[in-house]
């Protein structure tokens, strides 16, 4: 029944940030999503800031289910291959309704408000993705700078998750309803334009 009750409270702690972000989203709302009370976040959280870390972990293992930073690709595949692997991945999370796409909604909905707890989602994210970006992008540049990657992953940021930072996501980028031809080509040309975006990068940090 614990087990059942904590289940519950991150599920519902999921909903809650991905509409609200971390600092409008309520402990309140959670628990009464769950159908809990007060008491049971602090027994099995103790904190609002770690029964976030625990909906943000749940909403990535969800998001990487679905779509997988490596899609398909061992580690023999060209740099440039893994690279486009993992903008395809964050890109159609950003476009996906369901839960697969809740940890993007999260991170769109938290990351740039003043009051988030960056740091620790940084920590969290640097664990589930961005040590992964950092070798792959390191691979494709052929540098171990650290100012060079350092800018290199923050390109890549910035594009791969430009959708679920918009304010209205993905809404407005097509005429109608998209077809998910029409989603899987617009996904294509990003791609494009962050592969451009790294390839522009100086080969040292310019001083």
């Amino acid at each position: 029944m614990a087990t059942d009750a904590k289940e519950k409270l991150i599920e519902s702690a999921i909903r809650v940030f991905a509409e609200q972000g971390f600092r409008a989203g309520k402990v309140a709302d959670i628990v009464k999503g769950a159908g809990a009370n007060i008491a049971a976040v602090n027994y099995h959280f103790g904190s609002k800031e770690q029964i976030f870390v625990a909906a943000l972990r749940q909403a990535f293992a969800d998001a990487n289910e679905v779509y997988p930073s490596k899609g398909d690709l061992d580690e023999s595949a060209p740099a440039e291959q893994k690279v486009a692997a993992v903008a395809r991945a964050v890109l159609r999370r950003s476009f996906d309704e369901g839960k697969a796409g809740n940890f993007n909604r999260i991170m769109g909905k938290t990351m740039h408000v003043p009051g988030s707890p960056v740091e620790l989602i940084l920590n969290e994210v640097r664990s589930m993705e961005l040590d992964y970006v950092e070798k792959i992008l390191a691979e494709y540049l052929k540098t171990k700078s650290p100012p060079i990657l350092e800018w290199a992953k923050s390109n890549f940021i910035q594009l791969a998750t430009l959708i679920c930072k918009r304010p209205g996501g993905s809404e407005g980028l097509f005429p109608g309803d998209p077809k998910p031809k029409e989603i899987e080509a617009m996904i294509e040309v990003q791609i494009g334009v962050i592969l451009a975006s790294l390839k522009a990068l100086p080969q040292k940090f310019p001083t």
